[in-house]
């Protein structure tokens, strides 16, 4: 049972190369955060990062009285001889996301990237209904990730099902962290569980944190202890995510913001691709035109 979702992780590696869009982006989702929150006690974003991008992060990012920001190595969740420091960085993030709100006792938590900004309005009970999660689900017939995870975890692919879908979302700690705990095998730790999965078929999706997180929760019986089944999520009045006003790329922009000011966005969050290179002003002027 869930009674609110008031915390989010954020992983966060600055690229040498573009640090300062990562940095712009990573402080839009913040004040985006700032600009819909609404709630009497502040919303708590953590923020998990390399050692080296820890203190720029830190004294770079926007400050706002209702969002609890807080910045922390990967070190502070991941020994030196993890094999965590040897996965890809796509699937190192996918750990984090996993592994630190499990650490921290989270319950339920939101999943962001520094590509997502919030549109819309919400508080600690927006995405509950009847103690569990309005999360986003997805066909697993529509990715790779789905039937490999299968495999991977020990429980028969449904290609009729249902999972997760990707960030953002709505996940809990509990269930994190006995996703971790399947892949523990005696002296072998998840990391080198997971990493091993991932060599064997370099250039596959072999998991992503989501297909791991639902397959295990199948296995063990209690997904729908935690989240709503994904009939009425995909019907429900109050989306988590709005697929209509993310933009993917150049051509999505100069079609959205034709939308009159205040539009409904159809969800409380969205992605602006960090790859459509639109200009950070620009992105922040559409993410920001949503009614308050």
């Amino acid at each position: 049972m869930l009674s609110e979702v008031r915390q989010a992780i954020l992983p966060l590696a600055l690229r040498q190369l573009q640090s300062r869009g990562d940095l712009e982006r990573a402080g839009l989702l913040i004040e985006s955060l700032a600009r819909h929150w609404r709630d009497n006690k502040p919303f708590q974003l953590l923020i998990v990062s390399p050692r080296r991008d820890v203190q720029l992060l830190r004294t770079s990012l926007p400050r706002f009285a209702n969002i609890d920001v807080s910045v922390r190595s990967e070190s502070d969740f991941f020994p030196f001889y993890s094999r965590f420091y040897l996965l890809p960085g796509w699937y190192r993030q996918q750990v984090v996301k996993l592994h630190v709100p499990a650490r921290l006792g989270f319950g339920g938590y939101l999943t962001l990237d520094s590509d997502v900004a919030c549109v819309g309005d919400f508080d600690a009970t927006t995405f509950l209904d009847g103690g569990r999660a309005l999360s986003r689900w997805e066909p697993k017939r529509h990715h790779e990730w789905w039937p490999n995870a299968a495999t991977a975890v020990g429980v028969p692919y449904d290609i009729k099902a249902h999972g997760l879908s990707v960030t953002p979302n709505i996940l809990h700690g509990k269930l994190a962290a006995q996703t971790l705990e399947h892949f523990r095998l005696g002296p072998i730790d998840p990391m080198s569980s997971l990493g091993a999965l991932v060599l064997r078929k370099i250039g596959t999706i072999q998991w992503t944190e989501y297909s791991l997180y639902t397959s295990v929760a199948e296995l063990e019986g209690n997904l729908f202890d935690y989240h709503h089944h994904w009939d009425p999520c995909y019907v429900h009045h109050t989306q988590l995510f709005s697929e209509q006003s993310c933009v993917w790329g150049p051509d999505d922009f100069e079609r959205l913001v034709k939308l009159p000011n205040g539009s409904d966005p159809g969800g409380k969050f969205i992605i602006v691709q960090s790859h459509a290179r639109i200009p950070l002003e620009q992105v922040r002027e559409y993410c920001l035109s949503f009614a308050a």
